[in-house]
């Protein structure tokens, strides 16, 4: 089993309001991604949630272990820290993504899954863009602990390009929502 980290804690400075409120075909954007992970096998899951804005109802009925992040502001490598000290000892591997894709469905969740070899990161390719979530190896996981500031995990992948595998996944999964403007094209998008 491959655990699943999804970091829900980010301030949204650029959105403006919470974010991962807003809906998309009638679900929270939380609440979409945390299904989405669970349903694609991750397990434990571990959501690493603000401390100023109640989200928790958000994730009521998906199976997943809640944690804190009592300074977002520090930056995204302590959501990360956070989320890896709520898994069990033993974990083997983990997928760490974010909460603000929208058209990333648990089938390709599962293909980065399928893709996953001991020792190793997985990471999708969206077009000409290497994105998240990716797959980390335990071997990992004491580097991962020691990022700082806002850089994500990807940051390990540079260090390590001799252990990325990539996968191809359509450009469009890839896509995050940052402002209320990347809503554009898609089929639904919040007020």
């Amino acid at each position: 089993m491959i655990a699943g980290v999804l970091l829900a804690a980010g301030q949204a400075t650029r959105y403006g309001r919470p974010k991962l409120l807003e809906r998309f075909r009638g679900e929270s954007l939380l609440r979409r991604a945390a299904h989405t992970f669970s349903e694609a096998g991750c397990s434990p899951l571990v959501v690493v949630l603000p401390p100023s804005l109640d989200l928790r109802g958000e994730l009521d009925g998906i199976p997943a272990l809640l944690t804190e992040n009592p300074h977002p502001e520090r930056g995204l490598a302590r959501s990360i820290a956070l989320g890896l000290e709520a898994l069990p000892e033993q974990t083997q591997a983990v997928l760490i993504g974010v909460a603000d894709q929208p058209l990333l469905d648990a089938a390709a969740v599962r293909t980065l899954i399928q893709a996953f070899r001991p020792g190793r990161i997985v990471a999708p390719r969206y077009g000409t863009v290497a994105g998240n979530p990716r797959i980390y190896d335990r071997r990992f996981f004491s580097e991962l602990r020691r990022l700082s500031g806002d850089r994500g995990a990807q940051v390990l992948a540079l260090r390590h390009p001799d252990a990325v595998d990539e996968v191809p996944l359509p450009a469009r999964y890839g896509l995050d929502i940052d402002t209320p403007q990347d809503w554009s094209g898609l089929d639904e998008r919040p007020p």
